[in-house]
């Protein structure tokens, strides 16, 4: 990956991130809902595509009914009721190891740190923030890749729209890359 693909990380990290955490009818996402519809995602996509991850791209920047979107999510995600649980805790991530992690970087402390979607914004503040690689290293070997590779599964058992669907996959690619990423910065 070039600098540009990394910082395509970042943007592709705080978007998913932030996808994941926040309801679709949140109004911090209504830009973000107009830029996808843009085509903006497959303008930042760094990496190469087969039919199955074009597909992926298409699917999150079609127009969408955003209270239908809103169902999926609350279904998906909210409540005691929820088919996915966001909760790293849920997947055996420690949320105090987690917090201590984001302290010792100087990041700003969660109201609360127990989601998924915070372990890919902190991704992309690593990214943009920290000019070694080993903060990265540690954040998807300790955190991020052991609760996504199970929380994206869920995802996709138990998604009913495409939009979920196609962001747990995009989410998994985005994710190999960047381990691939690090493992050579690592060997290199």
């Amino acid at each position: 990956m070039n600098s540009d693909n990394l910082n395509a990380f970042s943007l592709v990290s705080r978007l998913f991130g932030n996808l994941f955490y926040r309801q679709p009818t949140d109004s911090i996402l209504t830009d973000v809902f107009v830029w996808l519809q843009q085509q903006g995602l497959s303008h930042i996509w760094a990496l190469a595509t087969d039919s199955q991850s074009e597909q992926a791209l298409k699917n999150l920047q079609i127009k969408i009914d955003l209270s239908l979107l809103d169902q999926e999510y609350s279904t998906l995600f909210l409540g005691h009721k929820a088919k996915v649980s966001p909760l790293i805790s849920s997947y055996g991530i420690n949320v105090t190891e987690f917090v201590q992690f984001r302290a010792i970087r100087a990041m700003q402390p969660l109201e609360n740190p127990d989601h998924f979607g915070l372990l890919l914004l902190t991704a992309s503040w690593l990214e943009d923030n920290v000019s070694s690689s080993e903060a990265q290293k540690e954040l998807f070997e300790r955190f991020l890749l052991p609760c996504a590779s199970q929380f994206l599964l869920q995802v996709e058992k138990h998604a009913t729209l495409p939009f979920y669907l196609s962001l747990a996959l995009l989410t998994r690619e985005i994710l190999a890359a960047m381990a691939d990423e690090l493992d050579e910065v690592d060997n290199g």
